[in-house]
């Protein structure tokens, strides 16, 4: 009795789970008369400053300072990039709560290291997705992608010289943010968003963004840009509706961490900018 009392709640569980999944599953379908969510992401005040990474202290300076270095053999990290209106690039735009929609546009996730740089900064990425490295390079990077901002290491990824390799991204529970760095080159950074249906938009050089195609109903719009704190705004949208939204995000309210220097050695700890001038510790 007690052994059949333990297969029921077994297949009961069994059952439910693949109910579930079969339930919270998006569903490809054809959209008619589909509604449009468009708008822009704007960086508001004064843009944070750049990280910088002394390159004496890394292997490969001079094939590193190809890319992005000042006059002080400085690698730059330009994370907040604005054009003279505000419009922030880099920024993810995404929707929930779409239970079915469009198809996925399947575009592979390619990643090239040149020069000791990962690009592109910022990819959207799926559940178990597939991603290649095209390693340009004539040395090899070690690479590692962390779940939810150098949190746990979820994938190593060696990456040898002037070689493509690839890798695959296991989330777990429901993280949602990965960051890929190389072992070697720790200013060799890329991130990754993950989704769960194909309405999302990365902002280019002006900040715009614009997702067709979204069939009616309620939903929560998204906008995450790697260093900065998430905004959200809940919408409804009929047919044929196009629905203008803008987010912006206040250079004052930088989240890192670690504001992260390496001018004067290796980063530090509890390295947070000071309240009034980030470039003071």
């Amino acid at each position: 009795m007690k052994k059949l009392l333990i297969f029921t709640i077994s297949l009961i569980t069994w059952a439910s789970g693949m109910f579930a999944s079969q339930v919270f599953a998006y569903q490809e379908i054809e959209v008619k008369n589909g509604a449009t969510i468009q708008g822009k992401a704007i960086l508001t005040g004064d843009a944070p400053q750049p990280r910088v990474y002394h390159l004496v202290l890394f292997p490969n300076i001079d094939m590193c300072a190809e890319v992005e270095t000042d006059d002080e053999m400085n690698r730059v990290l330009y994370d907040f990039i604005a054009d003279k209106n505000g419009g922030m690039k880099d920024v993810v735009v995404s929707i929930e709560h779409v239970d079915a929609g469009k198809p996925f546009e399947n575009k592979p996730i390619d990643i090239k290291a040149e020069f000791c740089k990962f690009y592109p900064d910022v990819n959207v990425i799926r559940q178990g997705e597939k991603f290649t490295v095209d390693n340009q390079d004539a040395v090899m990077h070690n690479s590692q992608v962390y779940q939810s901002e150098r949190g746990k290491i979820i994938l190593n990824i060696p990456i040898p010289a002037e070689e493509i390799s690839d890798g695959k991204v296991t989330f777990q529970k429901d993280y949602k943010i990965m960051q890929m760095i190389c072992g070697m080159h720790e200013f060799m950074q890329t991130w990754g968003y993950r989704i769960q249906n194909p309405y999302n938009f990365i902002t280019g050089e002006d900040g715009t963004f614009k997702i067709e195609n979204l069939p009616p109903g309620d939903y929560v719009v998204n906008a995450w840009h790697y260093l900065m704190k998430p905004r959200s705004k809940k919408i409804h949208v009929s047919e044929n509706e196009v629905i203008n939204i803008d987010f912006e995000f206040d250079g004052e309210e930088v989240v890192r961490p670690l504001y992260e220097t390496i001018r004067s050695g290796r980063i530090k700890k509890d390295a947070r900018p000071h309240k009034n001038n980030p470039n003071k510790f």
